[in-house]
């Protein structure tokens, strides 16, 4: 037999994305979700809409004249052809609006209104009343909202007259309440200047940044000092270090060459010459640190020298100590030293102390030095950040000093021009009677909900789509599985009560008299299916008939209708095919033949069959269902007297399976699922291939993935996927079998004549 691969790629299962298709399959399968969604949120927008209390609203155009004959009125004003006009502008509007909101005015207009019961309190007139200038316009438009149309009309005529009566009134009060409002932010003005001032003061002594030229010069010198200083204190370090080892040859002539190579570990070791030599590192850095900001003479400058110098004289002093007892010890144990009291001798252990401290202070001096460089660079790196920032604070407290100025200035004039008299205002339009409200906006809400409603809806059915673990696309069952796809059978309803069922076989259909075109392309879809099986299952020696096992992952999902049916359709097609229903948890091949036409009835009652052949009680062929009809053999699964488990595991059933290769074509077992039943297991190691049946709408991800696991486990061939209960939106079988047999149909009604009167066509009979 040609081999095949068992194994097959099956893609990593993702969470599908939100897309259009996502949305149309949620759409399909929970509608009645959807369509009870937006129905339920479009009624409650409706109710509502409609429960919600109407508001009307109504407005009244002033035009104000803020210019007059003074020249600085008019540039105050909006005038001002040098800039500041929009600000001084916004400014003096703003100050109209608050004074036309004071209680003061809302209790004059209140009063003015005739008919009591139309009067308003005054906290519902500011809560109603918007006053709002058209821009670059001196309009003012004063708009009243409120519950009561009549209302409305009433108080805007109230206020539009007593606003032209205040205009009047302000005539001469407009240049003081102008002074009042300078005056009153001359206090802000000089704290921003002061707040200026004392921020570049702060700034000059936090970085002692007089002026970008002078810090720049300065930093500068301070670098430069300090290259001189590290160059100085290279050059002593190197001196010191020369007569180092000067001193280290002398040494060795009096017997200390050990004794000197050890001085170092043991200055090393010691705890207190160690936090003599932190000490002096610190006081180091802090005096090069400040010597470069300050004098020699500075009394700091002074106080850290002295403390430095204290400090190196105890650390010499520290490691003559330390250098002797060195010298002792090594005298009692090693005997380097003949004579240690000799004055030579201990003038030179002395010396070295001396050097050794003097290269350990150098060091310090000069990391110290270097430490102090790489501030002064990193100040002359951020010199520009920090004129920056200077010239900054140099501008802002030039603003701030012109604005106050400009201020103290401004009420100078105005006072001068004290009597300034001002164009009164005047009405431009009257309130008009509101009949439409503005709110609520029932056209704009009735949409609005409308939208919201339907995306909930959709929001629903793809919630619930996503909710729900079962596969609905062919697609997306060929990417879980990896396994190519033999056959897409679509959903037939009432399969087994349908017309072309009763007809007769698939090849044996009554013509012209089938309607139910969805059967038709159940047929094709079979027809596939069994080509595919014989394709896909070929093999090399002819004389041995293939043993295919087709199964599912979970019950109710048309695998036993599908192998009825696929078996049919081969044994149609002339091959000698044996149908075996090896489901003995739950058989249901009995059944399929006794609705079939292909069986009588009556022979379909015998209970015996494949448990029966297994354990040997009765010969196999005696248990066979024959078709009269065509070459299908079928065998039913029996009486089990036994464990499944045992049955299918026993060497009788290979034999068995040898004789049935012998004698069949193709050989069909009707498995149990394979998922929960571990039946198909044992039989799927004897048999050449394996078909694995997915139902639309029925299986489950989760489930399917547990199959693919199972037979990915198996060594038996998987010879592909058959996808039962294809909707017509994922399968084009319906329409193009309606078109094509309707065709067809119609090509035999316009031929008939012909085949009735042969003689009368010329055909020779």
């Amino acid at each position: 037999m040609k081999t095949r691969p068992s194994g097959f790629s099956a893609e990593p299962r993702q969470e599908e994305g939100i897309g259009l298709g996502t949305i149309l399959s949620g759409l399909r399968k929970y509608w009645y979700a959807s369509v009870f969604t937006t129905a339920l949120i479009m009624g409650v927008v409706g109710y509502t809409t409609w429960k919600q209390i109407r508001i009307y609203r109504s407005a009244v155009q002033i035009a104000i004249d803020l210019k007059s004959s003074s020249s600085f009125a008019e540039k105050f004003a909006g005038g001002d052809q040098n800039g500041g006009q929009s600000e001084d502008r916004a400014i003096a509007l703003e100050t109209i609006t608050q004074s036309l909101r004071s209680k003061s005015l809302i209790e004059k207009a209140v009063t003015l209104i005739p008919d009591p019961k139309l009067r308003p309190s005054v906290a519902q007139v500011l809560g109603g009343l918007s006053i709002q200038s058209k821009p670059e316009s001196n309009v003012l438009t004063v708009s009243y909202t409120a519950l009561s149309a009549n209302e409305i009309v009433a108080v805007l005529n109230a206020l539009s007259k007593v606003y032209i009566d205040y205009s009047i009134e302000t005539k001469k009060a407009r240049t003081n309440n102008s002074i009042q409002f300078i005056e009153s932010q001359l206090p802000d003005s000089r704290k921003r200047l002061e707040a200026s001032a004392a921020q570049i003061e702060k700034f000059r002594i936090k970085y002692r940044f007089e002026d970008p030229s002078t810090t720049a010069s300065a930093l500068d010198g301070y670098r430069q000092g300090i290259v001189a200083k590290i160059n100085e204190a290279r050059s002593t370090y190197y001196q010191t270090q020369q007569q180092y080892a000067e001193l280290k040859k002398q040494l060795a002539s009096v017997g200390l060459t050990s004794s000197g190579n050890l001085s170092t570990t043991m200055l090393t070791q010691d705890a207190g010459y160690q936090t003599l030599f932190t000490q002096l590192k610190e006081l180091e850095l802090k005096y090069n640190q400040e010597s470069v900001r300050f004098s020699p003479e500075n009394p700091l400058i002074v106080g850290l020298k002295e403390k430095r110098d204290g400090v190196l004289v105890l650390l010499r002093e520290r490691a003559q100590q330390v250098l002797k007892r060195q010298v002792a010890d090594q005298e009692l144990t090693q005997g380097g030293i003949a004579n240690f009291g000799n004055n030579l001798a201990q003038n030179l252990a002395n010396r070295q102390a001396e050097l050794e401290t003097s290269l350990v202070a150098q060091t310090a001096q000069s990391q110290s030095l270097e430490a102090v460089y790489q501030q002064v660079q990193t100040q002359i790196a951020q010199l520009p950040g920090l004129q920056k920032q200077y010239t900054e604070m140099q501008r802002e407290y030039q603003i701030a000093s012109q604005e106050l100025t400009a201020f103290l200035q401004k009420v100078q004039e105005l006072k001068i021009v004290n009597a300034e008299q001002v164009v009164p205002w005047r009405l431009l339009d009257p309130p008009e009677f509101p009949r439409l409200p503005v709110s609520p906006d029932v056209p704009r809400q009735l949409g609005m909900g409308a939208i919201g409603s339907l995306l909930a809806g959709i929001l629903v059915s793809v919630g619930l789509n996503k909710l729900d673990d079962r596969v609905d696309n062919p697609d997306s069952v060929k990417a879980m599985t990896g396994m190519p796809v033999l056959s897409l059978i679509p959903t037939v309803s009432d399969l087994d009560q349908s017309s072309s069922m009763r007809g007769g076989t698939f090849l044996q259909t009554a013509k012209g008299k089938n309607k139910d075109y969805s059967y038709w392309s159940f047929i094709e879809s079979i027809r596939t299916l069994a080509l595919g099986i014989g394709l896909t299952s070929d093999r090399e020696d002819k004389q041995s008939g293939k043993i295919i096992a087709m199964t599912s992952s979970l019950p109710k999902e048309g695998k036993s209708t599908i192998a009825f049916h696929t078996s049919n359709t081969l044994a149609e097609l002339g091959y000698r095919v044996l149908l075996i229903d090896a489901d003995m948890h739950k058989s249901s091949i009995a059944q399929l033949c006794a609705n079939s036409p292909l069986f009588k009835r009556e022979d379909c009652d015998d209970a015996d069959g494949l448990s029966d052949a297994i354990v040997g009680s009765r010969d196999w062929r005696d248990l066979l269902k024959i078709s009269p009809e065509s070459n299908l053999n079928v065998m039913f699964s029996g009486k089990q007297t036994v464990s499944s488990i045992v049955l299918f595991n026993s060497p009788r059933l290979r034999r068995l399976m040898d004789e049935w290769r012998k004698e069949y074509d193709y050989v069909l077992f009707d498995t149990p699922p394979i998922v929960g039943v571990s039946d198909t297991r044992l039989l799927s190691s004897m048999v050449d291939g394996l078909v694995y049946i997915v139902s639309l709408s029925v299986a489950q991800k989760q489930i399917i993935d547990r199959g693919i696991e199972i037979i990915s486990s198996l060594k038996t061939p998987v010879l592909g996927l058959a996808i039962n209960r294809v909707e017509n939106h994922h399968s084009g079988y319906n329409k193009y079998y309606q078109y094509y047999h309707a065709s067809h149909e119609l090509h035999e009604k316009t031929n008939a004549s012909k085949v009735l009167n042969p003689e009368k066509q010329g055909v020779e009979v």
